[in-house]
């Protein structure tokens, strides 16, 4: 078969792609071989290419399946991450294992900055989070979570191993609702790389997020560390 002929074909599948829900069936290869008017083993070997691009998964007995989600690239958009999805969440939806190291988990005081961006007075005691989430057994993302005591009293009693921290906020009656984020591209600093495992200066994404709930309370202070290889950012523009 003339590669262009694959081409052809494997274009012409991709041309109703969108209208496929990530993991459906394809129609058996009797049928796309009626369908596009070629023999049965051109959209064979179609499938197959398609197969290593990763757009299609195949199942012995089963058929073949459309893959719309990249296991080892995460899509970190704003609609990705909006809500309460937290990496953990995110990086399931992936297919992915997901487990957590705790670093530091304690309450501190007499952090102005912190105070400031939890709207406390000073004193206040703040509950803090650090910890590396590892995807697949592998370093993924390094946060700092800082939440205001008061409203989580018995916070320190979780383990966040374990537990799901916006689990516990909504159990708790404070989930956060909305967020003012910001996203930026920065060079690793020595810490951050050790965690993650990467060279010093490495790039990876940087989040900054403020939660508040309905009451409109903030309820979360996070300074986040995601390795750029393992994610992406998507996002469509209109002229």
């Amino acid at each position: 078969m003339k590669k262009g002929q694959y081409k052809s074909i494997a274009a012409q599948i991709m041309d109703d792609y969108g209208s496929y829900l990530d993991g459906e069936a394809l129609p058996g290869e009797r049928e796309l071989a009626e369908k596009y008017g070629v023999k049965r083993s051109t959209i064979q070997y179609a499938l197959g290419k398609m197969a290593e691009q990763e757009l299609v998964y195949r199942r012995r007995g089963a058929g073949t399946f459309i893959r719309k989600k990249n296991s080892s690239i995460m899509n970190i958009s704003d609609a990705a991450v909006q809500g309460t999805k937290g990496i953990s969440a995110l990086v399931r939806s992936y297919g992915i294992k997901v487990n957590t190291v705790v670093l530091v988990s304690g309450t501190i005081t007499g952090n102005r900055f912190l105070e400031n961006k939890l709207q406390l007075q000073e004193g206040e005691p703040i509950f803090a989070l650090h910890r590396v989430r590892y995807s697949n057994e592998k370093p993924l993302a390094v946060e700092y979570t800082y939440i205001p005591k008061e409203l989580f009293p018995d916070i320190d009693k979780m383990d966040f191993r374990e537990v799901s921290l916006y689990e516990y906020m909504e159990s708790r009656g404070h989930l956060p609702d909305r967020y003012d984020k910001r996203l930026r591209v920065v060079k690793l600093f020595p810490k951050e790389a050790r965690y993650l495992e990467l060279p010093v200066d490495d790039p990876a994404f940087s989040f900054e997020l403020i939660g508040v709930d309905k009451e409109r309370h903030p309820v979360e202070y996070t300074e986040s560390f995601l390795r750029c290889d393992k994610a992406e950012f998507r996002f469509t523009t209109r002229i």
